[in-house]
């Protein structure tokens, strides 16, 4: 096999489908996608798919809310269902984080976000099921809530193949090409696949690939366990939701999801790194009883949760939790869209965006400026308010 294409994208999960449906609806000229299993089974496939404005900068705050709109309205704007349902979403802290949780509200709500403090008293009467027991402030993002990871991603795919992207599943990219410095294309076990442009999109596997032509990404890939309860049917039933929470005072965050159950994650940063291609995927049982026991500490229906599976999947988390977006300045035509560290699904339609105007027109967008590569050699790493890189 071998094909010639104006732009190559490495990697189908939900940034590299959302990219190449971008390019498309600009006429970004022949555009391909290659992924190396099948779309939406690498990182995005494990993914919380929570979708929230709660950031702690300004510019991720406008990235979120822009991103929230198109969720709200994708069968209009992209077209196809991606499973977005509004639950509100309660953020708890205790004392030591309770002046950050302040500034991060009013920031927000600066942004024109719906968002606003409340007590712990309160939680159980903004969220039923809740408990705010040893919470010392709490806010409620009223228009957060769930998408559908493989639905959306399975959306954003099906539509740039509408507008004439060619995707291929299988086909797994070995190394990058380039020729007196400048990007040719990709070699792959089927042949060769040759472009003046190409997209590293690739998750945790991009700095593998980079490290072909010499380029040291700061990404590693770190292990997130995920613990799936069914809830009590008295507690909404099979169909009934509960607002999403990321609770700083357990160091877990929760979402439901359809089938009656809850899903519980980690909000602590993890500093191992993981090979992506052979990690424990399964949880322990030390990790099971862990999120099942801090998981009912907040909603208190969990206390007669059933076990229901569990998870693991990857992050690919940079120095300052947040991607690098851009231009690779070592080799014309290299772009990167990685190091997500758990942000990318809920920010994949500003993102994907992003990239195709950059790609096309070589303006940068305003906001974009902050995700340079280079910005950790000129000590510009972006700080956010909270100590976990999972909240940004």
């Amino acid at each position: 096999m071998s094909e010639i294409a104006d732009i190559l994208i490495v990697g189908g999960g939900v940034m590299g489908c959302s990219i190449a449906y971008h390019l498309a609806r600009l006429g970004a000229g022949r555009v391909i996608l290659l992924e190396r299993q099948a779309i939406c089974t690498g990182t995005t496939g494990r993914s919380g798919a929570i979708v929230r404005q709660h950031y702690s900068n300004d510019f991720t705050v406008r990235m979120a809310k822009e991103s929230l709109h198109v969720f709200q309205h994708f069968a209009d704007l992209v077209g196809g269902e991606c499973g977005f349902t509004t639950t509100g979403m309660l953020v708890f802290s205790a004392e030591q984080g309770v002046e950050a949780l302040r500034a991060n509200v009013q920031l927000q709500q600066e942004q024109g976000v719906p968002t606003r403090l409340i007590s712990g008293e309160e939680v159980k009467d903004v969220a039923p099921g809740y408990s705010g027991k040893g919470v010392a402030l709490a806010c409620y993002e009223e228009d957060a809530g769930v998408a559908d990871p493989m639905a959306t991603t399975s959306c954003f795919a099906q539509r740039a193949r509408d507008l004439g992207v060619q995707i291929y599943e299988g086909v797994h990219v070995s190394r990058i090409l380039t020729d007196h410095g400048r990007v040719t294309g990709v070699e792959t076990v089927q042949g060769t696949f040759t472009a003046q442009k190409v997209v590293l999109a690739a998750n945790a596997w991009s700095p593998a690939l980079a490290r072909t032509i010499g380029i040291d990404l700061p990404i590693i890939a770190t292990r997130h366990p995920m613990l799936v309860l069914r809830r009590p049917d008295d507690f909404g039933g099979r169909f009934g939701l509960h607002a999403v929470c990321l609770d700083l005072t357990r160091s877990i965050y929760l979402r439901p999801d359809i089938g009656g159950v809850t899903l519980i994650g980690s909000s602590e940063n993890v500093l191992t790194e993981s090979d992506p291609d052979n990690y424990a995927q399964g949880l322990t049982e030390e990790e099971i009883r862990y999120f099942a026991t801090m998981g009912k500490g907040a909603l208190t229906p969990l206390a007669r949760a059933v076990p229901r599976g569990n998870w693991a999947g990857i992050y690919d988390d940079t120095p300052d939790y947040h991607p690098i977006l851009g231009r690779l300045p070592q080799y014309e035509g290299l772009y990167c869209a990685a190091g997500f560290s758990g942000h990318g699904f809920k920010l994949s339609p500003v993102v994907g965006q992003w990239m195709a105007q950059y790609m096309t027109s070589d303006q940068l967008p305003d906001d974009m400026q902050h995700f340079a590569y280079e910005r950790f050699e000129r000590g510009q790493e972006i700080r956010p308010r909270y100590n976990s890189g999972v909240l940004g």
